[in-house]
């Protein structure tokens, strides 16, 4: 029980120092999120929306018109996001966000009890967070939601991360790997973004080990039940959950040999059925809700000049930024990712993919290299498609959901592969120096975002923390403490159980799992499978954990 409460400690620390240390509606969308989030709690489900209109968006094809809902707010909460209204310093990376106490002033003293939203999402994540701004006021309201959001995240980061760990210590390389500062930093602000790529995370850890196991093991029925229930809340948060579920089901069975046969002793295993029973459920509930609410709408009418073509176009061309927003491009999408982090992080996941890919098998590499491809193709083709009607505003984070699983795949690839091989010093060098090289990324990216709130990031910008005209509450150095502690945290834990008893099998590996391990597909389509030399030991090697 010790380690689950060290990994939930570490990454709770790491999202503290997002929802305490950088200022409040800071994060993109978080003032609307907020406002939908204090009226969900307080019955307020939807209303009748209203056009906030924006000139010139058919012809541009930016964000189109908003469909705004008016809900009734306590006094001091509106209060709360006037005075933070993150207008002044939003996009204009020079500005810092001391000056929302002047510009917001005389909008603050004049607020009624009313605010705007055109969030119209399923309201289990409002739910989940909203609560505390009907027990606390003003300020403490809107940090109470983001450290509900931020104890949440770290649950489910915390729960993905040991599950990989029961399985093999190295392969939680990879849950680090998929937990990008971008990640981390819109579960610990007021955003279901954050919820939706964490428990997405936790499907892609805990369906990978059951498909690794055997039915019927205690381990299979615990992941079973985490599965289920991270199911249920990535189908019940954005309009898109339940595609990304079935995308993440079908690229984790095609890793495996034999799905069919797994499959059948799944489906006739202990408490299927219940399990089924949560997620057709949760798939009904997220149906009728995006059908009779047009979640993915936020636009009047279909814009007439948007084409196919445009739209493809369009995303295409905006993929880099895509790429840099899943990593850590946060804020409004004005906290540019530090080239340093940019290097280390992307460094660490080429790697992965690249020894991934030429170790595993057909079906690896061709499940590896889908989930890849999805990550760029599937926006472009959405986009294309789809923002006529909904309008064009994909970002990065919209497709963490699945690209979390390339890192996930390709460390337990790597480590299955290798782990016969090398002595278990050498895998557990290995795997450290990349969690430690992941560790450094994410620090850099949580000093660059201090720099750019405290002190703007201008010419005039100092490299050290000194002469910050804006602070968070707690004071930078604890902000900057609590993501070190985290860090550290997960270090220490990767680096204890990258190594654990070479002579334990893992729990719960099914059969046909291990007589396939390390093997080679040689034919096309087949799984004949023809190893000589090296290759006939490493086929030999059983699942075992590597100390």
């Amino acid at each position: 029980m010790l380690t689950p409460l060290l990994a939930f400690l570490a990454f709770l620390a790491m999202a503290l120092s997002w929802s305490l240390g950088t200022p409040l509606l800071s994060g993109a969308d978080e003032p609307e999120q907020s406002v939908k989030a204090a009226a969900v709690v307080r019955g307020e489900f939807s209303g009748v929306a209203h056009v906030q209109k924006q000139s010139n968006w058919e012809s541009t094809y930016s964000t189109p018109d908003y469909l705004e809902i008016a809900y009734k707010l306590p006094h001091s909460l509106v209060v709360a996001l006037a005075k933070h209204d993150p207008t002044c310093y939003a996009f204009q990376v020079e500005v810092t966000a001391r000056c929302t106490g002047k510009a917001n002033r005389v909008t603050a003293e004049q607020v009624g009890g009313k605010a705007s939203s055109h969030m119209d999402y399923s309201p289990l994540y409002y739910l989940l967070v909203g609560w505390p701004s009907l027990i606390l006021r003003g300020d403490h309201a809107l940090y109470g939601m983001r450290v509900i959001s931020a104890l949440i995240t770290a649950v489910l980061l915390a729960l993905a991360f040991t599950t990989a760990l029961r399985r093999r210590g190295a392969v939680a390389l990879g849950t680090v790997a998929a937990a990008t500062p971008a990640a981390i930093y819109f579960g610990a602000v007021v955003n279901p973004s954050g919820l939706e790529i964490c428990s997405a995370l936790l499907v892609w850890t805990t369906f990978l080990a059951m498909v690794r196991g055997e039915p019927g093991t205690r381990a299979y029925r615990r992941d079973g039940w985490l599965f289920t229930g991270a199911s249920a809340l990535l189908m019940l948060t954005r309009p898109l959950g339940p595609l990304w579920w079935v995308m993440i089901v079908a690229l984790i069975l095609a890793t495996r040999p034999g799905p069919v046969g797994w499959l059948r002793r799944a489906l006739s295993g202990r408490g299927f059925r219940a399990s089924a029973g949560v997620l057709v459920v949760a798939g009904v509930l997220a149906g009728m809700w995006d059908a009779t609410q047009n979640t993915m709408g936020i636009i009047p009418r279909a814009n007439p000049h948007y084409t196919f073509e445009i739209g493809a176009y369009l995303t295409f061309q905006q993929t880099p930024t895509y790429v840099l927003q899943m990593l850590g491009l946060v804020g409004w999408n004005d906290v540019h990712v530090p080239e340093a982090t940019v290097l280390l992080w992307y460094g660490v996941l080429t790697a992965l993919l690249l020894v991934a890919l030429a170790l595993g098998d057909l079906r690896e590499r061709l499940a590896l290299l889908a989930t890849t491809a999805l990550v760029f193709v599937f926006p472009i083709a959405f986009e294309a498609y789809a923002g006529a009607d909904y309008g064009a505003g994909w970002q990065g984070r919209y497709m963490l959901p699945i690209a979390v699983g390339v890192p996930i795949l390709a460390a337990e690839i790597l480590v299955r592969r290798l782990g016969g091989l090398l002595p278990g010093p050498i895998l557990r060098a290995l795997v450290t120096t990349l969690g430690g090289t992941v560790a450094l990324a994410y620090l850099i990216e949580v000093w660059w975002a201090w720099r750019r709130y405290a002190q703007g990031l201008g010419p005039k910008a100092f490299t050290l923390p000194q002469h910050a005209p804006w602070s968070p509450r707690i004071g930078w150095p604890s902000a900057l403490l609590l993501a070190l502690a985290g860090c550290l945290g997960l270090f220490a834990l990767l680096y204890a159980h990258a190594s654990a008893d070479l002579r334990r099998p893992v729990e719960g590996v099914a059969a046909d799992v291990v007589n396939s391990a390390n093997s080679v597909n040689a034919g096309e389509g087949s799984d004949e499978e023809q190893v000589t030399g090296a290759q006939a030991d490493l086929a030999a090697t059983p699942t075992f954990i590597v100390p």
